[in-house]
Order: C-alpha cells, then sequence, then structure tokens
C-alpha cells in the first residue's frame, strides 16, 4: 500500500473544495425551489450561480491539476455535486411530464381544437377565438 501523501494543501485547493461545496449548496436550494416554491426567477438565478460556479471550478482544475493533499475530499465532493445534479435533472424531468400531462389533458377538452392552450398573457395559441380559462 502507498504511503499516504504529506504534500500541504495549497490554497488553489482549498479554493477548489470551497467552490465545490458552495455548488453543492446551489445544487440543494435549486432541488428546494423546483419542488417547493417553483419561483421561476430563482430558479434562473440558480441555474446562473452554478454555470458560474462551474465555469470557476473548471479554470482553477485546469490551473492546478492533482491536488494529492485535497484528492479524497475532492472526489468525495464531486461524487456527492454529481448525484445531486442528477436529482434535480430527475425532478426538472418529473415537472416536466406533469405540465405536458396537464396540457394533454387541456388539449383533449371539448372546445380544445378551436381554442388549443393559452399563452403567457391569457390568450390562445391556436387558431380559434379566446376563451377564458374558467369556461374551458
Amino acid at each position: 500500500m502507498p504511503a499516504p501523501d504529506t504534500s500541504p494543501p495549497t490554497p488553489q485547493g482549498a479554493d477548489l473544495l470551497a467552490m465545490l461545496e458552495q455548488l453543492a449548496q446551489v445544487l440543494q436550494d435549486e432541488l428546494e425551489a423546483l419542488t417547493q416554491g417553483r419561483d421561476a426567477s430563482r430558479i434562473e438565478q440558480l441555474a446562473r450561480q452554478k454555470n458560474e460556479l462551474c465555469a470557476s471550478i473548471e479554470a482553477l482544475h485546469e490551473q492546478l491539476g492533482a491536488d494529492p493533499a485535497h484528492a479524497a475530499r475532492l472526489r468525495e465532493l464531486t461524487q456527492q455535486v454529481a448525484q445531486a445534479n442528477q436529482r434535480n435533472g430527475a425532478v426538472v424531468a418529473a415537472l416536466i411530464r406533469n405540465t405536458r400531462g396537464a396540457l394533454d389533458v387541456l388539449r383533449a377538452m371539448p372546445g380544445a381544437e378551436a381554442a388549443d392552450v393559452y399563452g403567457p398573457r391569457g390568450r390562445s395559441l391556436g387558431s380559434g377565438p379566446a376563451k377564458p380559462l374558467g369556461s374551458a
């Protein structure tokens, strides 16, 4: 068994760990936003944060290379972040399926062929006359 590496930790390695921990927290916040409030602006803000952190992590990792002093913790955090991202992706996929299912129900209602579905301003996206949603 090889001897453990006793290299001193580098400041950049500690920065990388901190960024991964921030990313893990952003992913947790994203999960809460997706499952509780579904606040679109909050979800967009978290997505921007996530993208910025990922870019910073990638750039720092390229500069740093393998930091043996932080290798085990980096692997652990990377696995946690990957699992959290997959979990959030599954939640998003389920929300999309639910939304499509709801749209399919609306489209199957009598008269829905004319009205189709409503856009963000409440106007029909179909070719027929607009109907109030309460009368559908």
